[in-house]
C-alpha cells in the first residue's frame, strides 16, 4: 500500500467510525458492579459461559490456542491490542476467518482510568481503526487493560459505538502454580453466565494453553455450553450481586 492509500484508508476509516457511533451505539442497558462501569456476569440459569482472551495477537500462543478452540468446536472473543494487530494481522484475519469474535483493547494497553480524555479517546479509537483497516470489521466491545476503567472512560468508549466488557474469573492467578491448578480454579468458581478471562499475550502464556483444554473438558463435563460472548450477551438482565 503507498503512503498516499494508506492516508486516504486512514480518511475513510475516520469516516467510518462516525458512521459506526451513530448506528451502532449500545442499546442494552447494563449495571455497572462495584465502582466499575462494565458487564462482568449475565444472570442466567442456563450453563452457558463466554471465553474471552486479552493482549494478542501473539504468535507465541494465539495460533495454539485458536488450534484448541478449533479442536474442541468452541468460539471465543479475543479482545486485542492495536499495536499487536499491527505487527500480526495474519493472526487476526485468522481468528476472525474461524469464526471468533473481536474486541478493542487498546491501541498500546495503557491503563486507561489514569489517561486524559482525550487519550483514552485516541487509544480506543487508534485500536479500532487498526482492526477495521486490516479485517474490515469494527469492534463493539472493548476492555480495559487490567479491568481498571472509570465513568469517563465507559462513556468514551461508548461514543465510540462499543460496550465494556469485564469478566467473573480469570484463568492466570498467583494461587494457581500449575496448569491443572489453573483450570480446577475455574471450574470451582464457575456459574452460569459467567465470563471467563484468559491471555494469550504480553507475557509467558504457555501455561495458560497447556490449561486451556483441561478448563474445557471440565466446563463439558459439568453440562457448561461456551457460547459466543453476543449470544450471552443477547440475555437481557445482568448480575450485579455477587
Amino acid at each position: 500500500m503507498t503512503k498516499a492509500m494508506f492516508r486516504l484508508a486512514n480518511v475513510f476509516a475516520g469516516l467510518m467510525a462516525i458512521l459506526i457511533v451513530i448506528t451502532m451505539s449500545p442499546t442494552m442497558s447494563k449495571v455497572a458492579i462495584g465502582n466499575s462501569h462494565g458487564i462482568y456476569r449475565i444472570k442466567t440459569k442456563n450453563k452457558l459461559v463466554a471465553l474471552t482472551f486479552d493482549d494478542g495477537p501473539d504468535p507465541r500462543f494465539t495460533p495454539a490456542i485458536l488450534d484448541i478452540l478449533k479442536k474442541y468446536k468452541v468460539p471465543a472473543t479475543f479482545f486485542v491490542v492495536g499495536k499487536n494487530v499491527e505487527d500480526h494481522p495474519e493472526i487476526l484475519l485468522r481468528t476472525i476467518h474461524e469464526g471468533h469474535q473481536v474486541g478493542n483493547h487498546t491501541m498500546t494497553h495503557p491503563i486507561l482510568n489514569q489517561l486524559k480524555p482525550e487519550e483514552i479517546y485516541k487509544e480506543l479509537k487508534d485500536c479500532s481503526r487498526t482492526i477495521w483497516l486490516v479485517s474490515g470489521e469494527h469492534p463493539i466491545y472493548f476492555r480495559s487493560p487490567k479491568g481498571l476503567t472509570s465513568a469517563e472512560v465507559q462513556k468514551i468508549g461508548s461514543s465510540l459505538g462499543m460496550e465494556q466488557i469485564l469478566w467473573t474469573v480469570t484463568m492466570e492467578n498467583h494461587a494457581a502454580k500449575t496448569p491443572k491448578e489453573m483450570a480446577d480454579r475455574v471450574l470451582r468458581k464457575v456459574g452460569p453466565g459467567y465470563i471467563i478471562l484468559l491471555h494469550d499475550g504480553r507475557l509467558d502464556r504457555s501455561k495458560t494453553v497447556a490449561a486451556l483444554p483441561l478448563l474445557l473438558e471440565g466446563l463439558q463435563k459439568r453440562g457448561y455450553k461456551v457460547v459466543p460472548l453476543s449470544e450471552l450477551l443477547s440475555i437481557e438482565t445482568t448480575d450485579t450481586s455477587f
